[in-house]
């Protein structure tokens, strides 16, 4: 029942963000890198800085996942930010647009932000019915990366309703009303608390954790082929031996062979 419970959470999450994502795929530019417009299906989009964890003191990027030629190093602690992952021979790497180039994301950690906030709360955020009326009246708000953050990201100024909408909200332990935006002028994904914009000194009830190793959220295809097997394939797989096997029973049950018995050739 809890994943159930879990898978229907989602369900609504994305709904509710459809509008949003929709938008901001528009605006998407696909990095140019041959490795990604070959498997550009198999590629999942990840939008997320990671800092660099590797054994070395560094960590390499290629031009391809499994490729020989580095052509960037990213030191340990530098944070980097990588638009697309791919699953490679059983190993997850990461396109960076900044370089072009992939990391294996084993050798990063992902920085929290509002993705892992959702992630930590989902199935509590619903639609807002509120108004913006304080928002249009002072005409800025200020915008937090996730609520309860360290300090807002800046404040946005000349706020046009036409273009500010929140695609969810949700509400904090002190009931604090905090909103979504994906703000189409500045194209970026942020929260605004709803119950109190202009302050910019709101508590850090949720303050940023250290950088932690990323695990995927979502199915993906292993392009080397070594690595897990779809979903799919092992639901196709496990359909037809089942049905192979309904076969062979209702064949052993039902038919008979001809028995030529004793009686019979005597009759003849």
């Amino acid at each position: 029942m809890k994943k159930i419970a879990n898978i229907l959470a989602a369900a609504i999450m994305l709904f509710l963000l459809a509008p949003a994502l929709a938008a901001y795929a528009d605006a998407i530019v696909e990095p140019q890198n041959d490795f990604f417009n070959k498997y550009r299906s198999e590629c999942v989009y990840l939008g997320r800085s990671f800092s660099a964890n590797g054994e070395d003191g560094q960590v390499p990027l290629k031009t391809a996942p499994g490729a020989g030629k580095e052509i960037a190093t990213i030191k340990n602690g530098e944070t980097i930010y990588f638009e697309y992952s791919c699953l490679y021979e059983g190993e997850f790497w990461g396109l960076s647009p900044g370089f072009e180039g992939w990391g294996e994301l084993s050798q990063f950690l992902v920085l929290y932000d509002y993705i892992a906030f959702e992630e930590e709360h989902l199935g509590e955020f619903y639609p807002y019915e509120g108004d913006y009326g304080e928002i249009e009246k002072a005409g800025r708000a200020f915008a937090w990366p996730w609520p309860g953050a360290d300090a807002p990201l800046w404040a946005i100024e000349d706020i046009e309703l036409e273009y500010f909408w929140a695609d969810c909200a949700w509400k904090d332990g002190q009931g604090r009303e905090w909103g979504f935006f994906s703000y189409s002028r500045g194209g970026s994904d942020i929260w605004v608390c709803l119950s109190d914009p202009e302050n910019r000194d709101i508590p850090a009830f949720n303050p940023e954790p250290a950088p932690a190793p990323w695990e995927s959220e979502t199915e993906h295809i292993d392009i080397g082929g070594q690595g897990s097997v779809p979903t799919t394939l092992i639901i196709v797989i496990v359909l037809v031996v089942a049905v192979a096997l309904s076969t062979a029973l209702l064949i052993r049950k039902f038919w008979k062979p001809n028995q030529t018995g004793k009686g019979e050739n005597s009759n003849g």
